[in-house]
């Protein structure tokens, strides 16, 4: 896979994740995105902005981009109830 990161050639392996926890810390809900970082930008660290807007259809949808107009674009259907 290709690093999210704009001019990055590194190989990424690492798959971002979004995690919904309840308050015993089991999951809720947490589906990987179709987003990939290197080893060097993971351990590195970067900015992460979150914008949540509510759904009635039982999906977890992620968008993730970073500087560029190719988002990254995954639905995952929820199957835990809340």
């Amino acid at each position: 896979m290709k690093c999210l990161i704009p001019g990055c050639d590194e190989k990424a392996t690492n798959n971002l994740s979004v995690r919904l926890r309840r308050e015993d810390t089991s999951a809720i809900w947490a589906p990987n995105t179709e987003a990939y970082i290197c080893n060097t930008h993971a351990s590195h660290g970067f900015n992460v902005f979150v914008d949540i807007t509510p759904r009635c259809d039982d999906v977890i949808e992620t968008r993730v981009c970073s500087g560029t107009s190719d988002v990254k674009v995954r639905q995952t259907v929820i199957k835990h109830a809340p």
